[in-house]
Protein backbone atom coordinates (compact mmCIF):
# COMPACT_ATOMS: atom_id res chain seq x y z
CA UNK A 1 0.00 0.00 0.00
CA UNK A 2 2.74 2.32 1.03
CA UNK A 3 4.84 1.72 -2.29
CA UNK A 4 1.81 2.64 -4.39
CA UNK A 5 1.05 5.89 -2.39
CA UNK A 6 4.85 6.81 -3.32
CA UNK A 7 4.19 6.01 -6.95
CA UNK A 8 1.04 8.12 -7.01
CA UNK A 9 2.94 10.83 -5.44
CA UNK A 10 6.15 10.72 -7.67
CA UNK A 11 3.44 10.34 -10.93
CA UNK A 12 1.65 13.30 -9.94
CA UNK A 13 5.20 15.43 -9.87
CA UNK A 14 6.65 14.41 -12.89
CA UNK A 15 3.50 15.37 -15.00
CA UNK A 16 3.48 18.74 -13.22
CA UNK A 17 6.98 18.74 -14.72
CA UNK A 18 6.60 17.99 -17.97
CA UNK A 19 3.09 20.33 -18.26
CA UNK A 20 4.99 23.54 -18.93
CA UNK A 21 7.74 22.31 -21.34
CA UNK A 22 5.43 23.01 -24.63
CA UNK A 23 6.61 26.58 -25.23
CA UNK A 24 7.66 26.82 -29.10
CA UNK A 25 10.48 29.82 -28.86
CA UNK A 26 11.02 31.86 -32.50
CA UNK A 27 14.59 33.32 -31.86
CA UNK A 28 16.48 35.62 -34.34
CA UNK A 29 19.80 37.02 -33.74
CA UNK A 30 22.32 39.26 -34.80
CA UNK A 31 25.76 38.19 -36.36
CA UNK A 32 28.08 38.60 -33.46
CA UNK A 33 25.00 36.68 -31.38
CA UNK A 34 25.01 39.46 -28.89
CA UNK A 35 20.99 40.56 -29.54
CA UNK A 36 18.43 38.06 -29.89
CA UNK A 37 14.67 38.89 -30.46
CA UNK A 38 12.99 36.10 -28.58
CA UNK A 39 9.06 35.28 -29.12
CA UNK A 40 7.79 31.56 -26.80
CA UNK A 41 4.19 30.69 -27.10
CA UNK A 42 2.35 27.76 -25.73
CA UNK A 43 -0.76 25.99 -25.18
CA UNK A 44 -1.89 28.38 -22.15
CA UNK A 45 -3.92 31.25 -22.83
CA UNK A 46 -2.30 33.16 -20.42
CA UNK A 47 0.68 34.69 -21.50
CA UNK A 48 2.30 35.11 -17.80
CA UNK A 49 2.59 31.33 -17.30
CA UNK A 50 5.12 31.21 -20.19
CA UNK A 51 7.64 34.00 -18.63
CA UNK A 52 9.55 31.19 -16.76
CA UNK A 53 10.57 29.62 -19.61
CA UNK A 54 11.18 33.11 -21.56
CA UNK A 55 13.44 33.82 -19.13
CA UNK A 56 15.13 30.58 -19.48
CA UNK A 57 16.16 30.67 -22.50
CA UNK A 58 17.20 34.07 -22.63
CA UNK A 59 19.80 33.30 -19.45
CA UNK A 60 20.79 29.82 -21.98
CA UNK A 61 21.38 32.44 -24.67
CA UNK A 62 23.76 34.89 -23.23
CA UNK A 63 25.36 32.05 -21.32
CA UNK A 64 27.91 34.06 -18.33
CA UNK A 65 26.82 37.39 -19.66
CA UNK A 66 24.27 39.84 -17.90
CA UNK A 67 20.74 39.69 -19.85
CA UNK A 68 19.28 43.55 -20.60
CA UNK A 69 15.51 42.81 -21.78
CA UNK A 70 13.88 46.15 -23.57
CA UNK A 71 11.67 47.56 -24.64
CA UNK A 72 9.72 47.42 -21.53
CA UNK A 73 11.41 48.76 -18.52
CA UNK A 74 13.80 45.71 -18.81
CA UNK A 75 10.43 43.36 -19.14
CA UNK A 76 9.66 41.41 -22.19
CA UNK A 77 5.95 42.10 -23.38
CA UNK A 78 3.25 39.86 -22.53
CA UNK A 79 -0.01 39.18 -24.40
CA UNK A 80 -2.98 36.66 -23.43
CA UNK A 81 -4.62 34.93 -26.32
CA UNK A 82 -6.96 37.25 -27.86
CA UNK A 83 -8.84 37.79 -31.21
CA UNK A 84 -6.91 38.82 -34.56
CA UNK A 85 -8.05 40.67 -37.43
CA UNK A 86 -9.16 37.83 -38.81
CA UNK A 87 -12.54 37.00 -38.95
CA UNK A 88 -14.19 33.33 -40.06
CA UNK A 89 -17.47 31.36 -40.11
CA UNK A 90 -18.21 28.07 -38.35
CA UNK A 91 -21.32 26.85 -38.56
CA UNK A 92 -23.08 30.10 -39.62
CA UNK A 93 -21.15 32.16 -36.90
CA UNK A 94 -18.92 34.42 -37.44
CA UNK A 95 -15.54 33.70 -34.97
CA UNK A 96 -13.07 35.74 -34.99
CA UNK A 97 -9.06 34.14 -35.19
CA UNK A 98 -7.21 33.71 -31.84
CA UNK A 99 -3.83 34.84 -31.17
CA UNK A 100 -2.56 32.53 -28.76
CA UNK A 101 -0.52 33.79 -25.90
CA UNK A 102 3.10 35.36 -26.53
CA UNK A 103 5.81 36.85 -24.81
CA UNK A 104 8.25 39.07 -26.97
CA UNK A 105 11.48 40.77 -25.81
CA UNK A 106 15.22 41.92 -27.52
CA UNK A 107 17.28 40.38 -25.18
CA UNK A 108 20.88 42.01 -25.08
CA UNK A 109 23.55 39.91 -23.48
CA UNK A 110 26.21 42.22 -21.88
CA UNK A 111 29.59 41.04 -20.72
CA UNK A 112 30.23 42.35 -17.00
CA UNK A 113 32.80 44.40 -15.65
CA UNK A 114 34.64 41.02 -14.11
CA UNK A 115 34.23 39.20 -17.12
CA UNK A 116 35.50 41.90 -19.22
CA UNK A 117 38.63 42.46 -17.05
CA UNK A 118 39.52 38.68 -17.47
CA UNK A 119 38.81 38.43 -21.44
CA UNK A 120 41.51 41.65 -21.02
CA UNK A 121 44.31 39.90 -18.95
CA UNK A 122 43.58 42.52 -16.21
CA UNK A 123 41.67 40.43 -12.71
Amino acid sequence: MKSSFVFLIMYFFSLSCFSNEDVEFTISANKSGTVFLVTAKGQTDIGNELLDSWYKKANELCGTKKVIVEPNNGKPIVRNTSCGDAMKIENGIQKCELIKATVFGKVKCVATLFYQAILSGHP
